[in-house]
């Protein structure tokens, strides 16, 4: 009896280890736009690491006018929402820059430069908006390939570019016209539901669990530098 008892107990103690773990796996992996939390941060903190290139926080409203639903969007009797709750430009040089990014959600994202380095950007998000970001040195490795849904094409004629997929959302980005449109998930035929004026070239996301909408980043150039945006989406 004894030996029954003791036997689970461990078991149950292995499975209280193994959730710990996995929670602290995933500490940074932050959740969709339902999130509230209580006061107040700066937009960028105060940097740990002084090799890791410059981040600069921009307000939510100077890349609003960005970013554009498009009108004819329609789900139903749903029509697109989206609204930018953070934006940070990264600063890039000659010899350093970015040349890949990724992330398991909407954030962190791991950001590759050129010299082998990785950083990953990483934010509060509190009030709606995002705050507190940081960059912290990280191994390179950790890129996971998603199973995603094929999408579909465009129509014939426009000259878009797919630069990566998310959550079932896509990025597509027009080269002459120096935008990125995104298309929702699991539209029938293509619609576009977003376009940024910025040139993207990586796209995450993270829906929220019980309704259409959630979280999408876009990393690509505004006006010429480097910059993530954060939205909140609804389809």
């Amino acid at each position: 009896m004894k030996n029954s008892k003791a036997s689970a107990y461990a078991r149950v103690s292995a499975g209280i280890a193994i959730a710990v773990a996995a929670i602290s796996a995933h500490a940074q992996f932050v959740p969709p736009a339902g999130y509230g939390g209580g006061g107040s941060r700066p937009g960028v903190a105060v940097p740990s690491d002084p090799s890791a290139p410059r981040l600069t926080r921009i307000s939510d409203t100077a890349v609003s006018s960005l970013i554009h639903v498009d009108p004819a969007y329609k789900r139903g009797a749903a029509v697109g929402h989206a609204k930018v709750v953070g934006a940070f430009a990264i600063a890039e040089t000659s010899k350093t820059h970015v040349v890949a990014a990724w992330s398991p959600g909407f954030l962190p994202v791991t950001l590759s430069l050129n010299d082998g380095r990785c950083y990953s950007l990483q934010a509060n998000y509190e009030g709606g908006t995002l705050s507190n970001g940081r960059l912290s040195k990280v191994g390179c490795e950790g890129r996971l390939k998603f199973d995603e849904p094929p999408l579909p094409a465009p129509p014939s004629g426009r000259s878009l570019r797919l630069i990566g997929t998310a959550w079932g959302y896509g990025a597509w980005v027009d080269d002459r016209a120096k935008t990125t449109i995104v298309t929702a998930p699991g539209a029938p035929t293509f619609q576009p539901l977003i376009t940024a004026q910025m040139t993207s070239s990586a796209i995450m996301a993270m829906n929220g669990p019980d309704w259409p909408g959630g979280n999408v980043t876009l990393v690509g150039k505004v006006k010429g530098r480097l910059t993530v945006v954060t939205l909140e989406v609804g389809y």
